[in-house]
């Protein structure tokens, strides 16, 4: 069985496990630093003073970063719990939220929050939780009010007693599995970028996509995260070493216009390198601050940022010109050529380079779009493609550019962009499960690199 203390962090907070050996020769915080370890049995110390109960014993793992004030209450009971051999019990797991005070009390919350729903979430059968403004109920959950450490600890004793041997349920075996939403079930047409999405999750590609507002860009790529394939345990292990805690998904890690420099460089990890193994997502590119252009570029060189490695995916969007209105039918647009060169150039030539799929986005008459039948199983395909491609070598995609070579618009790229359309040219013959790229698939690969000052809106 797992102990879970709940940590507040951001609207949702985050599920902590506690991890407990017993031991008689004192105690010992693993994670902590000495003075913050002379603290917590300090406060121990105290509180078991105060009820007239022996100190804690034993080795607890604390996982870096974490907030101690809220993990004091789910240790102690985690301590107890194990000198009284109660912990190996093969019992469902608990989450414990609440601060303890000095005295052995436990602060009361006006609300829980999500700490329910948090507790559901990782399988757990009871929650202790501090006393509230009024009684909550989730579902299977067993949820007991404590207002002290005693009572805490005796509710935790009934639970474990009465539920030893028991096979941990999931909640997915409590109720029903609602069958699984489809990616792209709130996006009415856009087939191409559909396609386009496909393809990055497939390849781990870049991507930008552009167009005038309400188009539907930010949708598109926020839907990115659902088409990816899950995390390998090499990935999980790296993102593990970075954050501090084991990830369930990949990482999406959103950068605004707002954000200062200090918000994205002034620790280390940076908040570019968090993004390792997931998605980097750069809304309203053309509005990000200059530095922040040249770190991410920075970035998609090096991959990495000192000790910490920074292989991410990026998608971004923006407006194809200053005005918004280009590629718009109902809208005029009054950009000079020379607004929007100075438009694009911002954004700097060796960025635009990186980007492995530059697509227009124009709004759609949605009366007019023919009914298309979804792909059922689209992500167990791109899954598919993605253990081919990690399986493919670079030396297959230079062998295809004279075959590039052949196309009239490959003979003005640069060679990072050779290699890039060869690569996506691939990923599309091994979605139509062929080894073998021909010229249509050159031709369609090829059809994803259009930027906006190629005049391709008319």
């Amino acid at each position: 069985m797992n102990i879970y203390a709940y940590q507040s962090h951001g609207y949702e907070g985050l599920a902590i496990r506690i991890q407990v050996t017993t031991s008689a020769r004192g105690l010992t915080l693993l994670g902590l630093s000495q003075t913050q370890q002379r603290e917590f049995r300090q406060k121990a110390a105290s509180i078991s003073t105060a009820l007239g109960v022996p100190e804690p014993t034993g080795i607890v793992q604390v996982p870096p970063k974490s907030n101690l004030e809220s993990l004091e209450l789910a240790i102690i009971l985690a301590l107890r719990l194990s000198r009284d051999r109660l912990l190996p019990s093969g019992c469902p797991d608990i989450m414990i939220a609440g601060k303890l005070n000095l005295d052995g009390t436990i602060a009361p919350m006006p609300t829980l929050l999500a700490i329910p729903e948090l507790a559901y979430t990782h399988h757990c059968r009871l929650l202790i939780a501090p006393t509230a403004a009024r009684p909550y109920t989730y579902r299977a959950l067993v949820i007991r009010h404590c207002a002290d450490l005693e009572q805490a600890l005796r509710q935790c004793r009934r639970f474990l007693l009465n539920h030893g041997g028991e096979q941990d349920v999931p909640a997915s075996a409590q109720t029903p599995p609602s069958p699984p939403s489809h990616p792209f079930a709130e996006i009415l047409g856009l087939e191409k970028a559909k396609r386009a999405l496909q393809i990055v999750a497939a390849g781990g590609l870049n991507i930008l996509l552009y167009g005038p507002p309400g188009g539907g860009k930010t949708l598109l790529l926020h839907t990115l995260a659902s088409l990816m394939p899950p995390l390998t345990e090499e990935e999980k292990e790296e993102i593990a070493r970075i954050r501090g805690t084991l990830p369930t998904s990949r990482p999406v890690i959103e950068v605004l216009p707002t954000m200062a420099e200090k918000q994205l460089f002034g620790s280390e990890p940076s908040l570019l390198n968090l993004a390792h193994g997931g998605i980097l997502l750069v809304d309203e590119l053309n509005r990000q601050k200059e530095s922040t252009l040249k770190a991410i570029t920075f970035f998609l060189e090096k991959r990495n940022c000192g000790s910490y490695p920074g292989r991410f995916i990026l998608a971004s969007a923006m407006n194809g010109c200053p005005c918004g209105n280009m590629g718009r039918e109902e809208a005029l647009c009054t950009c000079s050529e020379k607004q929007r060169q100075r438009h694009w150039s911002r954004i700097g030539s060796a960025l635009l380079d990186r980007f492995d799929i530059c697509l227009p986005i124009l709004p759609e008459n949605l009366m007019t779009l023919p009914l298309v039948q979804e792909e059922q199983d689209i992500c167990a395909n791109i899954r598919k493609v993605w253990l081919k491609q990690r399986q493919t070598d670079q030396q297959k995609y230079l062998k295809l550019l004279p075959l590039l070579d052949t196309c009239k618009q490959g003979k003005s790229l640069s060679m990072r962009c050779s290699i890039s359309v060869c690569k996506i040219a691939t990923i599309i013959a091994h979605f139509s499960n062929r080894e073998v790229v021909d010229k249509e698939d050159m031709s369609e690969a090829l059809s994803y690199k259009t930027y906006g000052i190629d005049r391709h809106w008319r």
